[in-house]
């Protein structure tokens, strides 16, 4: 394997595959609307407009692996503009994948945790999925079509993801710490379940996954299921702020204009069979990606 090709590389996901690129590879991160650094020599990087249908700086690179992590990810605007979901988060995809499979090349797909209803939590790569808002939904045809239509593909279904950005617009976990270092109140869903993952692990899982012939589906979150609330008390205590500051409130008391699952928490078994990546807990990844 020598050249990767990865899409949405001005992302909070995106920066951190570019960091993290291992040397012996040939890398060329697409951006459409934010310039991106480059971070290493080996990595360039390219605008190119995916819903321009302008192939030609893909076929030129030739990849032998693919990442794609560029998508609509505001689930309340999926809901509000479902063309554009469609039209971005499944459309575009299915373009990319016919284009990898043309070229025999790897592809790897960012997918969702959110798929699920939440009605058991705990879900394994063979749980059917059951969408609940528009976004999930493309995922989920994006999903089956890559799964249809390319032997040599991985569907990732991350958990949320935190960290520290690279990009310049904070992370949610980034914006709490400002948040409560300021003194200002901040409010947390009690009743929304994840196992958030730290980007890190999440980005160096996936450049395991490059050089892996794994095949099918993969979850990768990290290995602790908490609400936003409880990661929001851990936080206080990494980083020693007032706990009082955290607010619970149930999440039918906020304002959404799409639904989302209560209990969307993976199962990360044969993830951790699979990768040499150590998934962490909430409190080692606060640690490290801030200390």
């Amino acid at each position: 394997m020598e050249r990767v090709y990865i899409t949405g590389a001005s992302g909070f996901l995106g920066r951190y595959l570019l960091k993290y690129a291992p040397k012996p590879y040939r890398v060329l991160g697409q951006y459409r609307q934010h310039p991106v650094r480059a971070f290493q020599g080996h990595v360039q990087v390219v605008q190119q407009d995916l819903l321009a249908n302008d192939w030609k700086p893909l076929y030129n690179f030739a990849p032998q692996a693919m990442i794609h992590t560029a998508a609509q990810a505001s689930i309340d605007a999926c809901q509000l503009h479902p063309d554009d979901a469609w039209e971005i988060n499944y459309r575009t995809t299915c373009k990319l994948v016919d284009v990898a499979r043309e070229l025999n090349a790897r592809f790897i797909f960012l997918s969702s945790d959110v798929i699920f209803d939440g009605q058991k939590g705990d879900y394994q790569e063979e749980d059917p999925p059951v969408p609940l808002n528009v976004y999930a939904e493309t995922k989920v045809a994006a999903e089956q079509y890559i799964l249809e239509h390319h032997p040599d593909a991985v569907v990732v279904r991350p958990a949320l993801f935190y960290g520290q950005s690279l990009n310049g617009r904070p992370s949610f976990t980034e914006v709490m710490y400002k948040n409560l270092k300021a003194g200002k109140s901040v409010y947390l869903f009690t009743d929304q379940y994840r196992t958030p993952v730290l980007v890190n692990n999440l980005a160096t899982a996936l450049w395991e996954l490059v050089e892996s012939d794994y095949q099918g589906i993969l979850h990768i979150g990290g290995s602790q299921k908490v609400s936003r609330y409880e990661m929001g008390l851990i936080l206080c205590e990494v980083f020693n702020l007032p706990r009082d500051l955290i607010i619970p409130i149930p999440s039918d008391q906020a304002n959404q204009a799409a639904p989302r699952p209560r209990d969307c928490s993976l199962n990360i078994g044969r993830a951790r069979s699979v990768l040499k990546t150590r998934l962490l807990d909430v409190r080692s990844g606060l640690n490290l990606a801030f200390h």
